[in-house]
């Protein structure tokens, strides 16, 4: 995933808004190698959160010297900000969560939607895949997140990025 985003524009933003960008394509060659020793992508991301060892009053935002990755729940981000804010696995039955639809909390669910998307200073980008594959029925072809629809199309930019 992380090497179709950079086939499909991600270096090229790299090169034209960063001064060092060979070494932020080093850093997240890194990242990529590292990556590859997971099954699945929830795995990795559990994995590098609990690595991090950091706790929602420890993450601070980074400057134009100390910049990084940073990865966080919602819950984590309150009161935060970034440049770039990455929102991942907006789709319809991953957010909102099916749980708390089912116990009557959709409107926490557009507030914590609300959170996330207003973390972002410069650039937001709400992501989810179109095909993910479930044990139990085989492919499943997703829809953007309910929050996601109820934007106002001139509002942002649709892409679709596929690795087939």
């Amino acid at each position: 995933m992380i090497s179709t985003i950079l086939a499909h524009g991600y270096t090229d933003y790299l090169k034209y808004n960063f001064p060092n960008y060979e070494s932020r394509l080093e850093d997240i060659g890194q990242l990529i190698n590292f990556s590859t020793q997971y099954q699945s992508l929830e795995t990795f991301l559990s994995e590098l959160s609990l690595m991090s060892g950091v706790s929602g009053e420890e993450i601070i935002t980074a400057g134009e010297e100390d910049e990084r990755l940073v990865l966080s729940t919602i819950h984590q981000a309150k009161g935060l900000e970034w440049k770039v804010v990455f929102l991942i696995w907006c789709a319809e039955g991953r957010f909102p969560n099916p749980k708390s639809l089912e116990e009557g909390n959709l409107e926490e669910e557009r507030r914590l939607f609300y959170v996330a998307t207003t973390r972002a200073m410069d650039e937001l980008y709400l992501c989810y895949p179109l095909l993910i594959f479930d044990r139990q029925i085989g492919h499943v072809i997703l829809k953007p997140s309910r929050f996601i629809s109820e934007l106002k199309y001139s509002n942002y930019e649709e892409w679709q990025i596929a690795d087939f």
